[in-house]
């Protein structure tokens, strides 16, 4: 179906956060799980002992970042860096003249570099991480100069709003070292300011409060409940309930004493369903219980509870044993605990309310918020696409409204031709949105949640890509609040989706390569010509 071949360019597509995300989630609260294992597979050690290093450098440059996060405890674990929070494609500079022993893939990191150097006499490590993957710009074995230009901002790996997360190892990152406060060694060493580049940026939070105001949700309503005391993953569970279910009119759940942490540590949510003994209340209970496990991975939900059962955001649940009355059994509330993310920094976004199981059919109504520009509208035409793929893309079309139907569906035919076994042998692409393994091991959605994320599943994919894109173009609403970029909003982040977020940052706006230009063009004409459903009338 269609005009336009394959995308062959598939494996730039550039990894970001679980931000993440299903939704638009510019989420500037950058704190991340920035201490995964050592990976062993692809993270190679040198045996070469770099040079004495020169100066020392500020990793970005002054008024390009916020610092986000401190380095020690964190959420009862412990924070091995500092984190520079920053728009997107912000440039990162390597902190001291050194030898590149890692830059790639890393566990958690989504990409990381490390750099090597001689120090006061001994080896030190400095480590730059949740990179997406065309922002790294060195590989192992490159020499560095401080002050260098060696990666841009990102969102990758476990990360909630691009940042630079950076460490420093005395005795080396790969070979046993010790991770110390990089903020006193950096000022110890009289590190002064990394350039600056020509056009600089504007603070994080002032971009915070610019960039997709049009799509944020409203706070939860005081009549309510109130949102203090939780963390950010709750918060967005709570306004995005509230939002979607007007009926619901307490949501609480903080208290600072309890048996497990969930409610004192902020990551807990009780839905109170009203008239939760009569059927009409036990059909609200069971939709909110539905809805928010739809959108499981937005919400970075680890169980729920509803009428006693036990459901878990990954494997089987049960019933659990009687503990006496209703509210103990959880039959007058839906119980939601999430992973958290940490309290809401100044200015922190949580996105567009998601859409799920009770989001009304496309065909009878339109899709929630304004279609893409060029996208025909926002409703997806009968019968123009494979009929396994249609409920796929009614649905992902609610994920956020810069990403209709028809979009989807046009970026689709472009990717792969709606082939479930495409593969691209030279980058390892794989099935009908053609997303590489790296990209897709930080991004998978369980589109139709049966616990696996299939490259070759149509709920999977099809989900994936909506949400990937919807995060895009929150990266690319960013940068054009900013004045960092330049150009349509669709075709930007349909830009970033070909040729990498970085790419498109690095060059003010849509990649100029011939694919990409032909990519953004190609996929809006199409989403009017072939997928929309007010296709205009024949002259």
């Amino acid at each position: 179906m269609g005009d336009a071949p394959s995308s062959s360019n598939t494996g730039i597509k550039a990894t970001a956060a679980v931000l993440a995300a299903v939704v638009v989630m510019v989420g500037f609260l950058v704190l991340g799980s920035d201490n995964p294992p050592t990976p062993t597979d692809c993270v190679p050690t040198r045996s070469a002992t770099p040079g004495p290093t020169g100066s020392v450098r500020m990793p970005a440059a002054e008024g390009q970042y916020e610092l986000s996060s401190p380095f020690g405890p964190r959420w009862g674990t412990f924070h091995q860096g500092v984190d520079f929070a920053g728009p997107a494609g912000t440039p990162i500079y390597a902190a001291a003249d050194g030898v590149v022993t890692a830059a790639g893939p890393a566990t958690g990191f989504g990409n990381w570099i490390v750099v090597d150097s001689e120090i006061d006499g001994g080896k030190v490590s400095t480590v730059y991480g949740h990179m997406y993957d065309d922002g790294v710009l060195v590989k192992t074995g490159d020499q560095v100069t401080a002050g260098q230009h060696i990666a841009a901002m990102g969102n990758g790996g476990e990360s909630t709003g691009s940042h630079l997360h950076f460490e420093v190892w005395p005795g080396g990152r790969l070979s046993g070292g010790t991770a110390i406060d990089p903020m006193p060694w950096l000022a110890s060493h009289g590190a002064s300011a990394a350039p600056t580049p020509a056009a600089p940026a504007p603070p994080a939070a002032q971009v915070r409060l610019a960039a997709v105001s049009a799509v944020e949700m409203a706070a939860l309503p005081a009549a309510k409940g109130s949102e203090a005391h939780w963390q950010v993953d709750t918060v967005r569970v709570a306004r995005a309930v509230a939002a979607t279910f007007p009926e619901v009119d307490t949501i609480g759940g903080w208290r600072p004493q309890d048996t497990y942490p969930d409610h004192p540590s902020g990551r807990a949510a009780d839905i109170m369903i009203p008239n939760w003994d009569t059927p009409e209340g036990k059909a609200l209970g069971d939709a909110v219980a539905d809805y928010v496990m739809a959108n499981k991975d937005l919400f970075h939900v680890q169980y729920i509870i509803w009428r006693q059962q036990y459901r878990p955001a990954a494997g089987e649940g049960n019933l659990m044993e009687d503990r006496g009355s209703p509210t103990q059994n959880h039959l007058d509330h839906v119980h939601v605990t999430t992973s958290g993310h940490g309290f809401p920094a100044p200015g922190q976004l949580y996105g567009a309310v998601p859409g799920g199981p009770t989001a009304p059919a496309p065909t009878t109504v339109p899709c929630a918020g304004a279609p893409a520009p060029g996208s025909g509208g926002g409703m997806l035409r009968p019968g123009s696409v494979p009929p396994a793929f249609e409920p796929w893309i009614i649905k992902a079309a609610a994920t956020c409204p810069q990403v209709p139907a028809p979009i989807i569906a046009a970026q689709i035919e472009n990717e792969a031709q709606f082939n479930v076994n495409a593969h691209n042998a030279s980058s390892g692409a794989d099935g009908p949105t053609q997303f590489i393994p790296g990209t897709w091991a930080a991004k998978a959605v369980d589109g139709d949640g049966d616990g696996r994320r299939d490259t070759r599943s149509i709920p999977d994919a099809v989900m994936t890509q909506a949400a990937y894109d919807c995060e895009l173009a929150g990266i690319a609403a960013e940068m054009l609040a900013a004045g960092q970029i330049r150009g349509d909003l669709t075709e930007l982040y349909l830009s970033m989706y070909n040729c990498g977020p970085g790419a498109t940052a690095s060059g003010g706006g849509v990649c100029q390569n011939a694919e990409t230009l032909a990519y953004v063009k190609n996929i809006p004409r199409r989403a009017a010509t072939a997928f929309a459903a007010d296709l205009p009338i024949a002259a």
